[in-house]
C-alpha cells in the first residue's frame, strides 16, 4: 500500500528530456527509451499529464464519496494527528500551491458537515462523523491507487522514486 500511497506524491517537476535522468550523462538503455514522440518523453510533460489523470479519477471517484479532492487531503491529514492551523497549511502545501487554494476555505466546509472541529488547544480533530467520512473516503482512494499502480512492479516504483528523488534534490540545490 505504502507504494501505491508514493505515487499519488508525484506531482510536479521541472521538464526535462529522459536522459536527464541517466547516470553521468550517459544515454538510458534503449529499453527504457519511448518509442513516441518526443514530447512524450519529456519528464515534466509525463508528469504533469500524470498529475491531471490522478486529479480528474480523484475528483470523479471521491464525488461518488461526497468529498473533494482537496477535502480529503484535509481530512486524511488531520486523520493522521490533530493539526493546527499552520501545521495543516505546512501539510497541505506541496499539493496546493499550484492553485492556490485556501485551507480555512476547506476546514470552513468539513467544520459546516461536522466532520472537523477544533480542540481546545486551537488543533482540528476529526469528528466521529469524519472519521466515518473519512473511511468511506479511503475505499475510493485506494481503489484510485490500485488503479494506478496496475502493471507497476514494487521494483519499477522503488526506482521511478528514487530516480524522481535523486532529480528533486538536485533541483532544490539550485531552487
Amino acid at each position: 500500500m505504502r507504494i501505491r500511497s508514493l505515487l499519488l506524491c508525484v506531482l510536479t517537476t521541472a521538464a526535462l528530456p529522459l536522459a536527464a535522468c541517466s547516470s553521468q550523462g550517459q544515454d538510458p538503455p534503449s529499453s527504457t527509451v519511448a518509442t513516441e514522440p518526443t514530447d512524450s518523453r519529456l519528464i515534466g510533460f509525463q508528469l504533469k499529464r500524470l498529475d491531471q489523470l490522478i486529479e480528474s479519477t480523484f475528483d470523479k471517484l471521491l464525488t461518488e464519496a461526497g468529498l473533494t479532492r482537496r477535502q480529503w487531503q484535509t481530512l486524511n491529514v488531520i486523520s493522521r494527528s490533530p493539526a493546527d492551523a499552520a501545521q495543516l497549511t505546512d501539510a497541505l502545501r506541496p499539493f496546493w500551491d499550484a492553485n492556490r487554494e485556501n485551507v480555512d476555505e476547506v476546514v470552513a466546509e468539513l467544520t459546516a458537515r461536522a466532520w472537523v472541529e477544533q480542540s481546545p488547544d486551537s488543533r482540528y480533530v476529526l469528528t466521529p462523523a469524519g472519521r466515518t467520512a473519512h473511511s468511506e473516503a479511503a475505499k475510493s482512494v485506494d481503489r484510485i491507487r490500485d488503479l494506478s499502480a496496475t502493471g507497476v512492479s514494487p521494483e519499477g516504483f522503488a526506482t521511478m522514486m528514487d530516480v524522481m528523488g535523486r532529480m528533486i534534490e538536485n533541483l532544490e540545490r539550485v531552487s
